[in-house]
């Protein structure tokens, strides 16, 4: 009698789903990426100004519902007693901020629903735009170098595709592991800021003045992860040293950025304006040159989809993205393919 069988045997475990075996590279692209201190760190501070956030909330819901009691009180308007206060606060500290002249023209018509919807998309797309544009801009940058450059280092990519495993099916995995965490820097703290919004409105009715927020929130969610997780991984397939990844990650953020920054410096120099006067941020020169920078062009897309844009202002921003999308897709999948 043999000591060992070694003919075939029946499968004890669980056969998942075709449909299902990205996930496989998904959790452990995740389980290493949060293993890193700086990811843990990261993940920290991407939720910190969710609490400045939610105290903007609280003011402004506070503030509307104070001049609608003077108003009742008074047999005045909304629009009588605060818009003149309203409009003069936002000219004199956000005046640089995008949806700022919606933002006003929407405070001189009194209508409170309205103007609780405006303020609440306005205050979200600048959550997107600011805080945790710069965190997703360091969080990608620790996570997504790594994911191929090591698997074409070590020749994983050979185990890999050894397996019932399409090259569609790895790159949609290794696409995943960025989006995760982007999501749960992005989605999840706008959608939690959305909810304590609802709990400080005086009533129900807030919610069917508010519906379309969630949707924009996804939607700009979506915009957002795509080209930032397909370029971070095309620059990940062109090396197999994760600190050139790293470097040229930064490298594509600070160029174009700081490229553009150089074009409006110029153009405010030769206005005699400051450098962020609207004069010269709306100057036609500023404006083409502003989809060079992967972050304009994404905070054009966000304004677009929260709605303080029109397609005829982001259209550049939104055309750059999908040119940009479509190249890193088209290289990645070459690079994943050249070793086959």
């Amino acid at each position: 009698m043999p000591i060992h069988d070694v003919g075939y045997r029946r499968l004890e475990n669980e056969n998942n789903s075709s449909l299902f075996r990205w996930l496989a590279i998904s959790r452990i692209g995740v389980q290493l990426a949060w293993k890193s201190k700086w990811v843990k760190r990261l993940m920290l501070s991407a939720w910190l100004p969710v609490t400045y956030w939610a105290t903007g909330f609280f003011l402004v819901e506070k503030a509307i519902i104070a001049e609608q009691l003077r108003a009742m009180g008074e047999g005045g308007s909304f629009n009588q007693f605060s818009t003149l206060a309203l409009t003069e606060s936002i000219t004199n500290r956000f005046w640089i901020f995008p949806g700022v002249n919606d933002l006003q023209e929407v405070l001189r018509t009194g209508d409170i629903p309205e103007i609780r919807n405006t303020v609440w998309r306005w205050m979200l797309m600048t959550f997107f735009r600011y805080p945790q544009a710069i965190i997703i801009l360091f969080l990608v940058g620790f996570i997504a170098p790594s994911l191929i450059s090591q698997d074409i280092r070590s020749r994983a990519l050979l185990i890999y595709f050894s397996r019932p495993i399409s090259r569609f099916e790895y790159i949609w995995g290794k696409l995943c592991v960025p989006s995760i965490f982007i999501i749960l820097v992005t989605t999840l703290p706008a959608l939690c800021l959305y909810i304590i919004a609802l709990l400080m409105s005086p009533d129900i009715s807030t919610l069917p003045q508010t519906w379309d927020i969630p949707v924009r929130i996804i939607i700009a969610t979506f915009g957002l992860v795509l080209p930032t997780s397909a370029v971070a991984l095309m620059l990940s397939s062109l090396t197999q040293e994760t600190r050139f990844a790293n470097f040229s990650w930064f490298a594509v953020w600070g160029l174009g950025h700081g490229t553009w920054l150089t074009i409006a410096l110029a153009t405010s120099l030769q206005m005699g304006r400051p450098l962020f006067d609207p004069a010269v941020m709306q100057s036609d020169i500023v404006t083409n040159w502003s989809a060079i920078s992967l972050y304009n062009s994404l905070g054009s897309l966000q304004s677009y989809i929260f709605g303080f844009e029109t397609f005829a202002e982001s259209w550049r921003g939104i055309i750059s993205l999908f040119g940009i999308t479509a190249f890193s897709m088209t290289i990645l999948y070459r690079r994943i393919s050249s070793p086959m």
